[in-house]
C-alpha cells in the first residue's frame, strides 16, 4: 500500500532534558508545515579486510543523525500575548522568547519629557532595563499620534523609533506598548525538542532537535520560515495518523504594509534573512548513536533586500555601504490583534550593492549582515 505524503502531521515540544523524549500532543503541539522531509545521515564505515577474494564483507553502518526540513507560514496565533504554534521551534533555533502579557502601561500614560519625531522618552511605568522593549511595537496618542516600533532602548527610557512621526513627541503625548510576543537571538539556555512526524499510518520520532531557520517574504505574497532541524532518530512505528489542532489564523499578505530603511519607505520585491546557525552533534560513545543532542555553536545572521533605485538626495545607501555604516531596517504587516507581525533589524550592515533589472526597472540587490550581540533581528507578534 502506498503512503501519501500529503497525509502528514508534524508535532514539536521542548524537552526538559535535551535528547530525552517529551511526547508532543496533537491537540497542543501540532505545527502546520509545508513539505516536511527527513534526511538520515549515517556514518558509513568502510573496511579494507582481506577475505581471500577481491570482494569484502561490506561497510558498517555506524552512528546516525537526522535532519528534518519544512516550511512554516508567517502568521500569529490570534491572541496578542500568545506565542505562535511554531514558537518552540524558533526557541530551538536559538531565539529567546519574551512574552509581554499586558500592555505597558495598562492604560496610555504621558511621556516623561520632550523627545523628537524619531525618539520618545517613556514615562513612569516604563522599565529602566536597556533594550527590554527593543523590537516591540509602540503606539502614541494625544498631541502627536502614530504607531511605530522600538529599534533601541536605553536605561534612561529613551526609545528610538523605526518611523518618523508627524511631529515631535512632546511630554503631552501618551504612549503604550501593546501586549506581544517577541523573539530575538539568544546565546544561553537554548532548548532542544522532540519532533514527531506522522505520515499516513507511520510515526517517526526524533529527539534532541535544534536547528537553523531562514525567512523570505515577497511584496504582495506571504512570508515563510524555512526550518532545518538536526537531531537523533528515536523510532519508526506503524501508528494511525492523529487529528491535529492548529491556530485558526491565516497568513497576512505583505501588502498595505510597512517597509522602511532608516525610516524611509522603500519599494522592494523581497526581504529575506538566514540565522546562519552552525550545528554540531558532540561525540559521545555513551549515547545511543554515539552522538549527543545537537548544539548551536555559532550564528551569523545575514539577509538581503532589493529596493528600487532612488536619488542620492532621498537616501544614499551606496555611501552607507562604502563607509561601513549600519542602517535600520524594519517591516510590519497585519491589522488584527494577534495576527500582526513586525521584523526589526536595528543594525543592517550592507555588504554589497549590485545592480538588478526588475522587469525593465532599475533596482539594487543589497545583501547585509545583521549585527549586534543577541540583537541582529527581532520578530514580534502582537
Amino acid at each position: 500500500m502506498p503512503f501519501r505524503s500529503k497525509n502528514a502531521v508534524v508535532t514539536f515540544k521542548i524537552e526538559t532534558t535535551p535528547g530525552v523524549e517529551n511526547a508532543p500532543a496533537a491537540s497542543t503541539d501540532a505545527v502546520l508545515v509545508e513539505n516536511p522531509r527527513a534526511t538520515f545521515n549515517p556514518n558509513i564505515l568502510q573496511t579494507n579486510e582481506v577475505t581471500g577474494s577481491l570482494d569484502g564483507f561490506g561497510p558498517i553502518v555506524g552512528g546516525m543523525t537526522v535532519g528534518i526540513a519544512f516550511d512554516v507560514l508567517f502568521k500569529g496565533q490570534g491572541a496578542a500575548a500568545t506565542p505562535p504554534e511554531f514558537g518552540d521551534m524558533l526557541k530551538a533555533c536559538g531565539y529567546s522568547e519574551t512574552i509581554t502579557t499586558t500592555a505597558v502601561p495598562a492604560a496610555p500614560e504621558a511621556l516623561a519629557a520632550d523627545g523628537s519625531t524619531t525618539t520618545a522618552i517613556l514615562g513612569t511605568s516604563a522599565s529602566t532595563t536597556a533594550q527590554i522593549y527593543r523590537g516591540m511595537p509602540i503606539n502614541f496618542t494625544g498631541a502627536v499620534a502614530g504607531n511605530s516600533f522600538i529599534a533601541d532602548y536605553t536605561t534612561g527610557k529613551l526609545a528610538t523609533l523605526t518611523d518618523t512621526l508627524s511631529g515631535a513627541l512632546i511630554a503631552t503625548s501618551n504612549y503604550q506598548i501593546p501586549a506581544n510576543v517577541t523573539y530575538r537571538p539568544g546565546s544561553t539556555s537554548i532548548p532542544a525538542g522532540t519532533l514527531y512526524m506522522y505520515v499516513d499510518g507511520l510515526l517517526y520520532k526524533f529527539v534532541g532537535m535544534r536547528g537553523n531557520v531562514s525567512f523570505s517574504m515577497d511584496s504582495g505574497g506571504i512570508g515563510r520560515f524555512s526550518f532545518n532541524m538536526l537531531g537523533m532518530f528515536l523510532s519508526k512505528t506503524d501508528t494511525a495518523i492523529v487529528t491535529p489542532t492548529y491556530d485558526a489564523t491565516r497568513p497576512v499578505p505583505f501588502k498595505n504594509a510597512v517597509l522602511k530603511l532608516d525610516r524611509l519607505a522603500r519599494s522592494i520585491q523581497n526581504l529575506s534573512f538566514d540565522s546562519g546557525n552552525s550545528l554540531v552533534n558532540p561525540d559521545n560513545p555513551n549515547a545511543l548513536e554515539g552522538f549527543d543532542p545537537t548544539e548551536i555553536t555559532n550564528r551569523n545572521i545575514t539577509g538581503t533586500i532589493n529596493p528600487m533605485e532612488t536619488n542620492v538626495s532621498a537616501q544614499d545607501t551606496f555611501t552607507a555601504f562604502r563607509n561601513n555604516t549600519p542602517m535600520q531596517l524594519h517591516a510590519r504587516l497585519g491589522s488584527s490583534a494577534g495576527n500582526r507581525m513586525g521584523i526589526t533589524f536595528p543594525k543592517a550592515l550592507f555588504t554589497g550593492h549590485n545592480h538588478e533589472d526588475r522587469s525593465g526597472l532599475f533596482a539594487n540587490q543589497m545583501p547585509f549582515s545583521a549585527i549586534g550581540p543577541d540583537a541582529g533581528v527581532h520578530i514580534c507578534f502582537y
